[in-house]
């Protein structure tokens, strides 16, 4: 131990404290590098490679137009979920929602469009309602029960006066049909 202190002392003697301040940051600069920034830097590259391997497969999936993530037959399944009824016997439940709630639908802007796919098709519905809250509440919820292919876009709700209790309300739903059961093509 004697003759590393006395070295130590001869270094610190040649250097002055500001040398062996430098020697001691250069230590625990080699230190981290070794205990840090390599297995970070190792991390990284795996990372990297990752996040290539990613990106091929996501180009992949988007030239051959199918998701990668499923199998042939969950697409078909998926797909196979909106062969129900038709457009007619969907819009029949929306209108019996309707009645249940003693609501009168004004008449309504209808659109079919196809999907990009080609595969479905939507038909945007906006309606008009004149009711109560409650009504028009209950008139969306049992829509959207009843019609398992419908979305709500938006609803927005007017009154006449603070006092009033009808509204009206401005109803957008969206029904995911099949494009060969909808006629779009």
């Amino acid at each position: 131990m004697n003759a590393l202190s006395s070295a130590l002392r001869r270094l610190y003697d040649s250097l002055g404290w500001p040398g062996m301040a430098g020697i001691i940051l250069v230590l625990l600069a080699a230190g981290m590098t070794v205990s840090i920034v390599q297995p970070r830097s190792a991390q990284l590259a795996e990372l990297k490679r990752a996040n290539q391997s990613l990106k091929t497969r996501i180009e992949q999936a988007a030239r051959s137009g199918i998701p990668e993530t499923g199998s042939q037959d969950d697409l078909a399944r998926f797909y196979g979920f909106f062969d129900g009824p038709g457009t007619t016997q969907w819009l029949d439940k929306v209108y019996a929602a309707a009645d249940a709630q003693n609501l009168v639908l004004a008449q309504g802007e209808y659109r079919m469009t196809p999907d990009r796919t080609g595969k479905l098709a939507r038909y945007r519905i906006s309606l008009p309602v004149k009711g109560s809250y409650v009504q028009i509440r209950r008139f969306v919820a049992q829509t959207l029960t009843d019609v398992p292919v419908a979305a709500l876009d938006d609803i927005s709700f007017k009154r006449e006066t603070i006092g009033a209790a009808q509204l009206e309300a401005h109803i957008k739903l969206t029904l995911f049909l099949s494009a060969d059961r909808a006629g779009v093509q």
